[in-house]
């Protein structure tokens, strides 16, 4: 395949990016032209089997079956006619991303078709290693880094990220797509029932499960943070503003007083800038 056609491929990616991912888009500029592709490419990858589950117009076990095939043929060849998979198998082979983190993450896509709860912080954790760690992990790859231990944080960040839309999300997820990703256990321990998160009562007993879960996530990004020092120095800017920029929807949650059912909660452009900022200057 011609340069071009990459060029061409990495274009169309963007559009995913810049359409569904806008503190993705906005932490992505301060990435050099190579790693912003990579991340374009990625995004699509990402996306396109996420809109295969949440807002299926076929049925979502035979498109993410029949993308896992594309996938494992384009990698396997380098070669595809559709652009987004042809970017990402270049990306992968560039990068020398491992091939068992896109089966990783494709096989928690599926996971999202048959399972709608979650028992324990521990079973969620399972799944949000394959639905968001292993992003994390690929772009690990992408930025370079200069300890083995950038990966464990690298994780850490893709848990804060998931967790931060599953705060963000009860409402869409429970009404659009029968899932409620809080734990049971959680639940449980705060007296927050079903019926509570579905007639959107915002009760006592709602802010203390959520100001529980903000913390949870408060603590991953406070680890995963630590992590970014190790990754390769072109790259820290953009991973900074990302941690900050999710990170903050958790502020507005908490300014919002837990209020999620009736507004979703999301930052404006002044506030991403003077935030990426402030992100940018702490690397």
């Amino acid at each position: 395949m011609s340069s071009s056609h990459l060029e061409q491929a990495f274009a169309e990616c963007r559009t995913y990016l810049e359409t569904h991912g806008k503190s993705y888009a906005y932490a992505t500029r301060s990435f050099p032209l190579s790693m912003r592709n990579a991340t374009y490419a990625l995004y699509a990858f990402f996306r396109i089997p996420d809109e295969f589950v949440d807002n299926p117009d076929q049925n979502p076990t035979e498109a993410l079956l029949n993308w896992k095939k594309q996938w494992h043929d384009a990698y396997t060849s380098r070669r595809s006619p559709h652009q987004v998979l042809f970017a990402t198998a270049e990306v992968f082979h560039q990068y020398n991303i491992p091939f068992e983190y896109s089966e990783d993450f494709l096989n928690a896509m599926l996971q999202d078709i048959t399972v709608d709860r979650y028992a324990t912080y521990a079973d969620l954790e399972k799944y949000m290693y394959g639905s968001a760690a292993v992003v994390g992990l690929m772009m690990s790859h992408v930025i370079g880094y200069t300890d083995e231990r950038a990966l464990t944080y690298a994780t850490k960040l893709g848990y804060a990220m998931q967790l931060t839309n599953f705060l963000r999300d009860i409402r869409e997820d429970l009404e659009d797509r029968g899932r409620i990703y809080l734990p049971q256990e959680d639940l449980n321990r705060f007296h927050v029932t079903e019926a509570d998160i579905k007639n959107q009562r915002v009760t006592p007993a709602f802010k203390q499960l959520m100001q529980f879960e903000i913390a949870r996530a408060d603590q991953l990004y406070e680890e995963a943070n630590q992590g970014i020092a190790l990754l390769h120095r072109a790259g820290r800017p953009a991973v900074q503003i990302a941690s900050d920029l999710y990170r903050l929807i958790l502020r507005k949650i908490e300014s919002a007083e837990y209020k999620i059912f009736t507004q979703r909660v999301r930052t404006n452009l002044l506030e991403k800038a003077w935030h990426s900022f402030w992100a940018s200057r702490k690397v």
